[in-house]
């Protein structure tokens, strides 16, 4: 059996987005994004909703827009990882 790792970052009041869906005041730190990705090495399988999803897919073509090796390192860690996403308005 898996196991299930629920993770999520949230501000104070709750929320996970600014105003018009604005998620920059969640950009991690040198020592958070490094513990970012220790977090993602062993998983199996993401679980999330279309908005994040969609946020993600930065990642998907970091060779071509970063520079930064642990940015690089989380996309190469990041991209095989099987996605399943949960929306009522995106389509596969």
């Amino acid at each position: 059996m898996r196991l299930v790792i629920y993770s999520m970052s949230v501000s104070l009041d709750g929320f996970i987005a600014g105003p018009a869906g604005d998620i920059t005041w969640g950009a991690p730190d040198a020592e958070l994004f490094r513990f970012h990705i220790e977090q993602t090495r062993p998983v199996a399988a993401h679980l999330c909703g279309r908005g994040l999803y969609q946020e993600m897919l930065v990642w998907e073509t970091a060779e071509q827009t970063m520079s930064d090796e642990a940015e690089l390192e989380f996309a190469r860690i990041w991209r095989p990882i099987p996605k399943v996403v949960f929306s009522r308005t995106h389509r596969a």
